[in-house]
């Protein structure tokens, strides 16, 4: 067993996000491994995301198109896995920490008789062996797993934990593969897009807003404004979700979506354990509160002590003159 095999998944026919992730950190532990960094489409006809996963740096692209690939099960899609991980005898397979992801990484692992983790923030190969991070406990652990050598290790990675791989690379190769014989339990008959939902994963920028805003009213007049300045999306503590301000899928949180932005904008909110659980690994957390002693400061790359309703009206006509808007 050498080098990483990444599975790919999709956002709008191109390669997503976390993927493009994926190969750029694959690419350093595949070098570390002494293999090289391949990559795996699955679909009823995957072929532009084959071309698309070369630009990014694998060396091979396994492709397995079968039209009960059409949309995802869990018998297809690691049947189709098993196939490419028999090809290209990974040490180590990544995948995205999605809830799709974590069904397919779990159902892999079971079957390979693998080591498995989920949630990950962080890997490295020391020694020839590797080793995983993820926190845990709100954020307040941080453990690290390490596997021995001689087994292949599934892990399903946190979005934004890593540098993208840049696009242009070329070399490599498509090698098709037919799907197993395998039996297919489930049939998805349709996929029907929630309307009106939030995307707060993906987002590069998030602002957030608590009860320090003081009313449903001033969240909507000074958070979206702020947001769509940077160009973000906007969130929302438990506690205003509760109170009826916000609906639930703006909800940042232990009970709501975890993220890890670029940039994490904390107006007006505490910091309860079970929001920092979502939020705390943000590349960069900016906290607005007026209480110095909110624990949101605690995980905080910049503070400002102040009245959230008097800061980011300036705040934001002070970016919108900087960024032309």
């Amino acid at each position: 067993m050498a080098g990483v095999l990444v599975y790919i998944e999709q956002a709008g026919g191109n390669v997503a996000a976390i993927s493009r992730e994926l190969l750029g950190k694959g690419k350093e532990l595949a070098a570390a491994l002494g293999g090289p960094l391949n990559a795996l489409v699955v679909g009823a006809n995957p072929t532009g995301l084959a071309e698309q996963a070369l630009n990014f740096g694998a060396a091979t692209v396994y492709s397995v198109a079968d039209s009960s690939l059409e949309a995802y099960t869990t018998d297809g899609y690691v049947a189709a896995a098993k196939a490419a991980v028999e090809a290209a005898n990974p040490a180590l397979i990544l995948a995205g920490a999605s809830f799709q992801m974590r069904d397919f990484g779990a159902s892999l692992a079971a079957d390979l008789d693998a080591g498995l983790a989920v949630d990950v923030v962080d890997l490295k190969v020391e020694g020839g062996a590797i080793s995983a991070t993820r926190p845990s406990h709100g954020g307040n652990v941080i453990n690290s797993f390490s596997f021995v050598p001689d087994k292949p290790v599934v892990a399903l990675v946190r979005k934004q934990s890593f540098a993208e791989a840049p696009d242009g690379a070329s070399g490599g190769k498509i090698q098709s593969l037919s799907l197993p014989a395998t039996t297919i339990r489930t049939k998805v008959q349709g996929v029907s897009a929630k309307s009106g939902a939030v995307n707060l994963t993906d987002a590069a920028v998030i602002v957030s807003g608590g009860r320090g805003l003081s009313d449903k009213d001033n969240y909507y007049k000074l958070i979206p404004p702020l947001a769509e300045t940077l160009g973000g999306a906007y969130g929302a503590s438990r506690a205003i979700v509760d109170a009826g301000w916000v609906p639930y899928e703006h909800q940042v949180g232990q009970t709501g979506k975890t993220v890890s932005p670029k940039l994490y904008v904390a107006a007006g909110v505490s910091g309860a354990i079970q929001h920092l659980a979502g939020m705390r690994t943000s590349r960069n957390i900016v906290a607005i509160n007026k209480d110095p002693e909110a624990p949101i400061f605690r995980v905080a790359t910049f503070g400002i002590v102040g009245d959230v309703n008097e800061v980011l009206p300036l705040l934001t006509e002070e970016l919108q003159r900087r960024l032309g808007r």
